[in-house]
């Protein structure tokens, strides 16, 4: 397995993943002009794993502050595997590489949401020592 940094070549596969992994409904048009922003600026990171040249992953992470927090906080705003490569690693080591990542630029905290639905990420993540912190909440604005 190889995880690299994002380039244009894995638009369409972030794209697939989000759809078939993570049920996200978002044209290629929006994704690809949402990550082009995210790719100018430093607070933003997608790194993609790859076995055989083929995508079968990726993280894309958020960084900031926080009021109660010593350093940098980096989020989680998205991971997806191929279904047929769940259970087999990928996962793991795509929050083993932003954690590397995280360590080396001055995060102390990683966080992650996760919807109420997703019993199997809360386990992955909790696998992963990530701990139930509280609740997140929402709302959209028009």
């Amino acid at each position: 397995m190889i995880i690299s940094e994002y380039k244009d070549k894995y638009l369409l596969s972030i794209y697939e993943l989000l759809k078939n992994e993570l049920g996200k409904n978002v044209s290629v048009e929006t994704l690809e002009k949402r990550i082009n922003k995210m790719m100018t600026d430093d607070n933003y990171k997608i790194f993609v794993a790859e076995i055989d040249n083929e995508t079968v992953g990726f993280i894309g992470v958020h960084f900031g502050l926080a009021f109660e927090i010593d350093g940098k906080v980096m989020r989680i705003i998205a991971l997806a595997v191929k279904e047929e490569y769940q259970n087999k690693g990928v996962g793991t080591a795509l929050v083993r590489c932003v954690e590397e990542y995280a360590q080396n630029n001055g995060v102390t905290v990683i966080g992650v949401n996760s919807g109420l639905q997703r019993a199997v990420a809360h386990k992955f993540y909790e696998k992963q020592g990530f701990y139930k912190k509280g609740y997140s909440f929402i709302k959209t604005l028009e």
